[in-house]
Order: structure tokens, then sequence, then C-alpha cells
């Protein structure tokens, strides 16, 4: 199965100059954990509650968030395999931003994705 199959569609995205308090707002309305931060539609980085925590809420994002060479990145046709469930449980990682051919983020998969479609 490919990553295009499971993968939330229906995603928010960030800004870098968003602000951190105003995305914490954001995110928590939404009930939502993380999201990848977009700027001409293409990946620049991606950001969680916890890293927001960590940070000043007056900080952009840019500030805060986690860079591309600092995280995994799906491809849309990827197949989900074991190796990359291992690693979300190895790591504790929630999410991943998915992208297409071209970079442009098409969605994220979440563990919570995952355990929607194998518990159909």
């Amino acid at each position: 199965m490919k990553v295009k199959e499971i993968m939330n569609k229906d995603f928010i995205k960030i800004s870098p100059n968003d602000i951190g308090g105003e995305v914490v707002q954001f995110l928590y309305k939404e009930r939502k954990n993380h999201a990848p931060v977009v700027e001409d539609g293409k990946l620049v980085g991606w950001i969680t509650a916890l890293d927001l925590l960590a940070g000043c809420k007056h900080s952009k994002i840019e500030d805060l968030m986690l860079f591309i060479d600092e995280i995994k990145v799906l491809k849309e046709d990827d197949e989900i395999t074991d190796e990359i469930i291992e690693e979300m449980i190895k790591n504790e990682e929630i999410a991943y931003p998915v992208v297409n051919e071209n970079d442009e983020v098409v969605g994220t998969l979440s563990v919570f994705d995952l355990l929607k479609y194998y518990k159909k």
C-alpha cells in the first residue's frame, strides 16, 4: 500500500512567518499536534506542539521549526513498510509530512492515520 492511500489530505499548513502563540491556538482549535511549514507550496520545515511549547510565543515559526534536513519526509508514492512504522515507533514520531514528485506538500501521515487504516 502507498502513503497516498492512507495519508491525511485535510491538513493544516503553517507559514514560516506565522507567530508561535497564534499557531498554538490554531492547532489547539483544530485538535492537531503537528503541521508542515510551507512556503510557495514547498515544504520548508515541520512544527509540532512540543516545538511550540519549548519556544517563545512571540517567535516566528521559522525560528521554532525543524528544517527539512532534520525530519523524515515521505513521498506520496512511497510504500508503507514495516521499516517506516518501526521508525515511527522507535523515534516516537507522531507524523511525517508527505510531498509529491514536485516536492509540494500534499498531506501528512500520522500514527492515527495508520491506526484508522488498520482498524478497518
